[in-house]
């Protein structure tokens, strides 16, 4: 129990401390913090793919309800389909967001 109460102290001590250094980290348009060198756009690029990797369409909905009625074989085929039904579907937003480069 001690150990958690050390980190607990080490973390409010560097609370405490971050006032002092926060108008450099203004100043110089960066945080120290964890999440100090992401861009935010960028973080709702990647939100925006979770996002749609998440949501369902009418053909998954039907890969997966003829799933069971397949031999085993063949549903291990649909679960590839489907990943790559979501790759495809992913493919414009990261187009659109610059994470492809010169590929596209």
């Amino acid at each position: 129990m001690d150990n958690i109460e050390d980190i607990l102290r080490a973390l409010a001590e560097d609370d405490e401390e971050q006032p002092e250094s926060s108008s450099d980290s203004e100043n110089s348009g960066t945080d120290g913090g964890i999440f100090g060198g992401l861009d935010p756009n960028m973080l709702l690029t990647i939100m925006e793919l979770f996002e749609k990797m998440k949501k369902q369409d009418d053909s998954e909905r039907l890969l997966l309800s003829l799933k069971p009625l397949l031999r085993e074989e063949n549903q291990s085929k649909i679960d590839t389909a489907l990943k790559f039904m979501k790759l495809f579907a992913l493919l414009p937003i990261l187009k659109d967001s610059g994470m492809l480069g010169k590929l596209f």
